[in-house]
C-alpha cells in the first residue's frame, strides 16, 4: 500500500511540474488525487503530507476551470491552502504557515455568494471540522 501511495504522488508531481500538462488533467482524476493527497493528510507522515498538499495547490492554481470548480468544489484550493499551513505549523515553519493560511482567505470562494468574506479563524475553523468528520 506504502509503494502505491508513492508511486501515486510521484506521478502527481510528475503531472504538476508541467502546467501545460496540468490545464489538460481530467476533474475526474483530480478527484482520485483529493483522496490521496488527504489520506496523507490525515493519516500519513507530515514529510509525505506536506509534499503532496504542496503539489496538489500547485496543480489547483494551474487550472481553475468551471468544470474544475464544479467537480471539486469552488472552496477546494483555500482548504488546501489552509490544511498546508496547518502542516507547516507542525513542522515550525511559522512564516510558510502565514503565507500560505493568507493564500487560504485570498483564494476562498464561496459556493452560496461570490461576494462572501471569511476571516482566517472561519477557515481554520470550517476546515478542522471537515477533518474531524474524515478521520
Amino acid at each position: 500500500m506504502r509503494t502505491l501511495i508513492k508511486s501515486s504522488l510521484v506521478a502527481f508531481a510528475v503531472i504538476t511540474s508541467n502546467i501545460s500538462l496540468a490545464n489538460s488533467v481530467s476533474p475526474d482524476f483530480l478527484i482520485n488525487e483529493i483522496d490521496t493527497v488527504y489520506k496523507q493528510y490525515l493519516h500519513g507522515s507530515p514529510e509525505v503530507a506536506t509534499y503532496a498538499l504542496e503539489s496538489f495547490v500547485r496543480l489547483l492554481e494551474s487550472d481553475q476551470s468551471t468544470e474544475l470548480l464544479q467537480k471539486t468544489g469552488p472552496s477546494n484550493l483555500s482548504f488546501s491552502y489552509i490544511r498546508l499551513g496547518f502542516l507547516y505549523e507542525k513542522s515550525g515553519l511559522k512564516q510558510k504557515a502565514a503565507k500560505v493560511f493568507s493564500k487560504g482567505v485570498a483564494s476562498y470562494k464561496s459556493p452560496y455568494n461570490k461576494g462572501v468574506a471569511v476571516t482566517l479563524s472561519e477557515l481554520k475553523s470550517v476546515v478542522n471540522q471537515l477533518d474531524a468528520k474524515s478521520s
